[in-house]
């Protein structure tokens, strides 16, 4: 399967290391590239416009268990020394691996989607096949040819983790037609990246902008931020 270039990066902001992800709800326009910004805090944010991140205006999962279920089953499920072991040779996060498993197929290694994706890691046939799967059902082979997948998007995209999570869940086609994270996936690689937080013992706090983006957040804003920003909790 050749790996394809990688066009215009998404207008979702993207939020690393203290800060993770923002939900764009009101229309979007073009696609421009991600600015980082370390802040006088020496936070650090990513984004896609030269400002403060305040300023301006799964697709597959089969099994929807609770987020506090959802955070337990990806501490404690029972594939922890495997993921450990396999993240580590392909360069991953552990922590990265189990939320994305978590979202995926709650750790169900017979997990099945309606649209054929199979197994802990919810590969679908295309994958398995690159990736030498022979039996997707099986946890060891399921993992490392997902997690070889996702190895790869991440070189593919430059290491950004959200727009390795939306090419992982929708396609690197589709990631590639719409410059960056497309609306659907939106909900998804916030998902996917609030519970990596959680799983790694950060706590998040949610808030909303007057443009009506929420943005999700490890560090609590302070209350000159909440009123510079015309923040809501």
């Amino acid at each position: 399967m050749s790996v394809p270039s990688v066009g215009r990066l998404a207008r979702l902001w993207l939020v690393g290391v203290t800060v993770f992800g923002c939900i764009m709800t009101g229309p979007t326009a073009g696609w421009s590239d991600i600015i980082r910004h370390v802040d006088a805090n020496g936070v650090i944010w990513f984004t896609n416009i030269p400002s403060s991140p305040g300023e301006g205006g799964g697709r597959r999962s089969t099994i929807e268990p609770t987020r506090q279920d959802r955070v337990k089953r990806a501490q404690l499920h029972p594939y922890r020394a495997e993921v450990e072991q396999l993240a580590r040779q392909h360069a991953l996060s552990p922590h990265l691996v189990n939320a994305l498993i978590a979202v995926e197929s709650d750790f169900d290694p017979e997990a099945i989607s309606p649209k054929g994706a199979q197994g802990l890691m919810q590969l679908m046939p295309i994958i398995t096949r690159h990736y030498r799967v022979y039996n997707p059902f099986d946890p060891q082979q399921n993992m490392a040819g997902g997690m070889r997948y996702l190895s790869d998007l991440l070189r593919l995209f430059d290491n950004k983790v959200p727009l390795a999570l939306a090419a992982y869940n929708g396609g690197e086609g589709l990631v590639r037609r719409h410059g960056g994270v497309p609306p659907i996936l939106e909900s998804y690689v916030n998902k996917v990246l609030t519970l990596y937080e959680q799983v790694r013992g950060n706590s998040i706090h949610r808030y909303l902008l007057p443009s009506g983006t929420l943005l999700f957040s490890n560090v609590p804003l302070s209350q000159e931020q909440l009123r510079l920003w015309e923040v809501k909790k």
